[in-house]
């Protein structure tokens, strides 16, 4: 694996807290807690690499990046509950 590509561990420490919240908040079930702790976690994953695309002027590294932000969006997509006007 490249490096870069896996979670940090920011990202992990991160996900963690966030699952204890909301176990600890008591509202909704472990499947509502895993569903928001997994769209957390790729907010995390797409604000790291928007940093790394304004970093780089390498393009062979901004088309992996940008084909790994659509990647997430698409996950995103799919976790989030849905919400009103977010007919996309």
């Amino acid at each position: 694996m490249a490096r870069g590509w896996g979670k940090s561990e920011e990202d992990m420490g991160a996900e963690k807290e966030h699952a204890r919240d909301a176990r600890a908040s008591g509202s909704g079930t472990r499947t509502d807690a895993e569903r928001s702790a997994k769209v957390h976690a790729i907010r995390l994953s797409l604000a790291r690499i928007e940093e790394q695309l304004a970093l780089t002027a390498n393009e062979p590294r901004r088309r992996a990046l940008e084909t790994a932000r659509r990647e997430l969006q698409d996950q995103l997509a799919a976790v989030e509950p849905s919400r009103p006007g977010n007919d996309s």
